[in-house]
């Protein structure tokens, strides 16, 4: 009987303490003195180098207004990586982020990607972290978890769709996610969220820097992104292909600091397959 006293304390203890955990986190999100600077009308670059989840972090966010949204675009290479920054100018992008998994070794993504209503690839799903669907049209931006079926983002209605993952919210709940050191393990992360008020936010957190950029797990992006206000959002590739680009800002508008080089600067991009821009 005492044994199982004993236990009985030591789990109440326990989910007490992370119960005030998950509180003081939550107050470092809410409280975080951003800086703010608008980058076009509807569009706004918030950034902070913070201590959260017990670790230093350098975050960038892009929230982009719902008036702005439908100017969302995908630019991508299939036999050849390019540098987030090299895509956005060339597009003549105002803002952009890299997105999808790709194949390193030959170039192109691995996940189903349409884009203007062709299929870019539509072979087999490649990364096992890919569970969710950016769907891009006209009108509406939106992000759809995986369902029943292999198939199931071909059979996606949406001009533009892109697989990456895994899902982080749907409808204002948090995923359950996979128990693997992709999940578990701090990196940089890539991300875009739809919040409650219909604000598009394109999402990087730094890592790999032990005194200036811890980065994060998925579980804890997802709370991240939570408490923002998030309803949907989606982790993209991470790692070193982590890149933010703001046109006229930054190192040749590189404004967050990849991870590729192994140096706390603007200058370790990695190349890509694919990004998300705003025209």
């Amino acid at each position: 009987m005492k044994k199982i006293s004993i236990i009985f304390l030591f789990i109440i203890f326990n989910i007490g303490y992370l119960f005030a955990q998950k509180v003081a986190d939550s107050l470092d999100i809410v409280s975080i003195k951003w800086d703010i600077e608008k980058v076009r009308r509807g569009v706004v670059w918030k950034s902070v180098h913070t201590t959260l989840y017990d670790g230093p972090q350098s975050i960038n966010i892009v929230e982009i207004k719902p008036a702005r949204r439908n100017r969302l675009r995908i630019a991508y290479s299939i036999d050849t990586l390019i540098h987030t920054s090299n895509f956005c100018r060339r597009a003549n992008a105002v803002v952009g982020v890299n997105a999808s998994f790709f194949d390193v070794a030959n170039g192109g993504p691995v996940d189903y990607l349409r884009v203007n209503g062709s299929a870019i690839y539509d072979g087999p799903n490649r990364h096992q972290s890919s569970n969710a669907a950016l769907i891009i049209n006209k009108r509406k931006i939106s992000i759809a978890k995986q369902q029943d079926g292999s198939q199931w983002a071909h059979e996606l209605v949406g001009d533009n769709i892109m697989l990456a993952g895994p899902m982080l919210l749907d409808n204002g709940r948090t995923e359950d996610f996979a128990d693997r050191s992709f999940n578990t393990t701090r990196h940089p992360r890539t991300a875009i969220a739809i919040l409650n008020n219909g604000t598009m936010l394109l999402v990087t957190v730094d890592g790999r820097h032990e005194d200036n950029a811890a980065g994060m797990s998925i579980p804890e992006l997802a709370y991240f992104l939570r408490i923002l206000g998030a309803r949907h959002a989606m982790n993209l590739d991470g790692g070193g292909s982590t890149t933010m680009f703001i046109k006229n800002r930054g190192i040749k508008g590189v404004v967050n600091y990849p991870s590729d080089n192994r140096k706390f600067d603007h200058e370790g991009e990695r190349t890509v397959a694919t990004v998300l821009y705003i025209k």
